[in-house]
């Protein structure tokens, strides 16, 4: 019954799932609220639901976040079956223009790094002029930041997995 967490504007959105109501006539669909209102209709036969959304129409979804409700309904009747989150990306094949594919990290990092080089001109982490004052963060968090960024990119490069440089056993 779940949405995928992530999708693709533009792309064709197919899955199915079975729900015990679905026989006895009510009516499913999905509620999306975000960036944007997007309602999803489900096909329903006497055992299985359907959802078929194909590329024409996902292509003018608006990328962000959205929660999702799936609701069922019958004459009078409407009942919520279940909730969620889903991301919308956008239509990477629809991009014309340039666009800034590093990661959150890498783009942090980069700042970091720019903040670093132009503190060591100006080493002044706090200093007022005419009773306005500015505080600026202190280098040595800057440090621990900048590594822990590091890390993250490290993680997002190596494809988060775990390496193991040395397996040790003990035969008798």
């Amino acid at each position: 019954m779940k949405l995928p967490l992530k999708f693709n504007a533009g792309t064709s959105l197919s899955f199915s799932f079975k729900h015990k109501k679905t026989a006895t006539g009510w009516r499913f669909f999905y509620a999306l609220r975000g960036c944007s209102v997007i309602d999803i209709d489900v096909e329903c036969t006497a055992t299985d639901c359907e959802v078929k959304v194909p590329a024409s129409e996902t292509r003018s979804w608006i990328a962000g976040e959205y929660e999702w409700q799936l609701f069922a309904e019958k004459e009078n009747e409407k009942i919520k079956l279940d909730q969620g989150f889903i991301t919308i990306e956008p239509d990477f094949s629809s991009i014309t223009g340039s666009m800034d594919v590093r990661s959150h990290a890498r783009k942090m990092l980069d700042s970091i790094n720019k903040i670093l080089e132009g503190r060591i001109l100006s080493d002044h982490e706090k200093y007022s002029i005419q009773g306005r004052s500015l505080d600026r963060i202190p280098i040595l968090e800057l440090y621990k930041l900048r590594t822990a960024y590091a890390r993250k990119i490290h993680s997002e490069e190596k494809g988060g997995k775990f390496k193991i440089k040395r397996v040790l056993t003990r035969f008798k």
